[in-house]
């Protein structure tokens, strides 16, 4: 034991004369930077229509005009991605760090969670004609794991960007090498307004694939750069890192509805780690279909864009089916005999005069079309909640994954699945593990039933079909109750 000891109690009880006890008691309990580092560190997530990292583009310095001048523009981006409306779409897309936000049961001492603002899962583009489909803007998702500037924050004006050096111009692009003074990940980030006070703990990014027709989506590491890592200050220890995305359907109360849940599992890493995207396999899985409010919504405001559109496609399939029977009737008149001429004549006439009808109706449709609202819309909010999780092993990643995901029972296996053995999450079956992509049979039905019904109704207005008038009336409201029984089936009100 120090000789010196006995004169501690002495010394605090001079420092407490001296200072008083809210003084000591400030300086006792400030953390140390170590542990005040750790507490600051934050998970935030960026979803944008690229990878702020891994489609970093090159830029090259803008021409002079003729005056010699530069041009207004300070650089010319290249490889063909635009990087313009990057800050506009993160700032729509921030996933925000709610700790807070994050119920004790749901916290596990070897993850980190960030949750969403409500963003729209669906979009819908009114050219050339309305079209539903995933909001374009997921394509990629960044995750920061850092200490950030306060809100609002702005340090895009910082950003350096990659810039070919001169030599390097006519050489191919993959020889291509930038000329500019800092390549470290925080300047990245800059270029989505992403600004971190110090160095970043970790960045990970995974792109959003999605199938041809948008039904079925998977998540697939794009890169990432791990200077330490979220759970040890250990620089020599060795972690399997997963991150997942849970999408859920916002409600009035804290009991969301989880909608589907993705996963990219990169494998063991360490302080330093390095990767270039590429590794795992995930499954495909559903995306969370148009819900029942979302789809009345939409059909509320889109409701004339539809009537209009739905009566313009009708026209085109009558006048081609008009043309067919033009050319039809130009060969029967070609080998008629006498006693039928004249009536394959007037049958060809009143084709013809119906066509040009048609044909004058198509402009006036397509022309009230141009004139409707055409501005996209965005519909069916939801929230994405984003965790890094860090384990251990193997084995006690894929329990905390079926853990964070909510499988709560059996795990359903996928020959598509990552190294954490493909889990679904429990508002995933298995039919939900798709591999080509799938159609929503109550949409292509409502699709069919509409294009039906549009049909009847330009047959029964021109007596395209030919049948006497009573007879389209009929066919008119045959497919008319088609149509409704369809609306009713996806909760839509039936036309009148």
């Amino acid at each position: 034991m120090s000789r010196y000891a006995p004169a501690l109690p002495r010394i605090i009880r001079a420092a407490l004369a001296l200072l008083g006890p809210a003084a000591l008691c400030a300086v006792l309990l400030t953390p140390s930077p170590a542990r005040a580092a750790h507490d600051d560190t934050e998970l935030r997530a960026y979803v944008n229509d690229a990878c702020l990292v891994a489609d970093e583009p090159f830029f090259q310095p803008a021409p002079k005009d003729a005056s010699g001048a530069d041009s207004p523009a300070r650089f010319l981006p290249i490889l063909g991605l635009l990087i313009g409306k990057v800050a506009e779409l993160l700032v729509n897309h921030e996933i925000q760090s709610s700790a807070d936000k994050i119920k004790a049961r749901a916290v596990r001492k070897d993850t980190r969670y960030g949750l969403t603002r409500q963003m729209n899962l669906y979009r819908v583009d009114f050219q050339p004609a309305p079209t539903l489909g995933i909001n374009a803007h997921l394509g990629c998702m960044t995750v920061v794991a850092a200490a950030f500037k306060p809100e609002p924050a702005d340090c895009a004006a910082q950003y350096l960007p990659k810039e070919i050096a001169p030599e390097m111009r006519s050489r191919p692009r993959g020889e291509w090498q930038t000329t500019r003074t800092d390549n470290s990940i925080e300047n990245q980030l800059r270029r989505g307004n992403v600004c971190v006070v110090g160095t970043a703990k970790a960045v990970y990014e995974a792109r959003f694939e999605f199938s041809s027709d948008g039904t079925a989506y998977r998540l697939k590491d794009a890169g990432y750069r791990i200077e330490s890592l979220l759970t040890t200050e250990d620089k020599k220890a060795t972690r399997t890192t997963i991150y997942t995305l849970k999408i859920s359907n916002p409600g009035a109360t804290d009991q969301q509805e989880v909608l589907s849940s993705a996963w990219v599992n990169i494998g063991t890493v360490s302080a330093g780690a390095r990767g270039d995207g590429g590794k795992g396999n995930a499954p495909w899985l559903k995306v969370p279909p148009l819900s029942v409010d979302a789809r009345r919504i939409y059909d509320d405001k889109t409701h004339v864009h539809q009537e209009v559109m739905g009566e313009i496609e009708a026209l085109k399939r009558s006048m081609v089916r008009n043309e067919r029977i033009l050319a039809g009737l130009d060969q029967r008149i070609a080998a008629a005999s006498a006693d039928t001429l004249d009536g394959l004549k007037q049958e060809r006439t009143r084709v013809a005069v119906q066509d040009q009808t048609q044909g004058a109706e198509l402009d006036a449709r397509n022309a009230e079309y141009q004139d409707l609202p055409r501005t996209p819309l965005e519909f069916m909010p939801v929230t994405i909640e984003v965790a890094v999780t860090e384990t251990e092993s193997e084995k006690k990643a894929q329990l905390a994954l079926a853990d964070i995901i909510g499988k709560n029972g059996d795990f359903v296996g996928s020959t598509l699945g990552t190294a954490a053995t493909g889990l679904l999450s429990k508002s995933v079956s298995a039919s939900d593990v798709i591999t080509e992509p799938d159609a929503t049979e109550g949409s292509h039905d409502l699709e069919a039933a509409q294009a039906r019904y549009f049909d009847a109704k330009v047959a029964a207005q021109s007596s395209a079909s030919g049948k006497p008038r009573a007879d389209a009336e009929r066919d008119l409201a045959a497919a008319k109750e088609k149509y409704n029984e369809a609306r009713r089936s996806q909760g839509l009100e039936p036309i009148k």
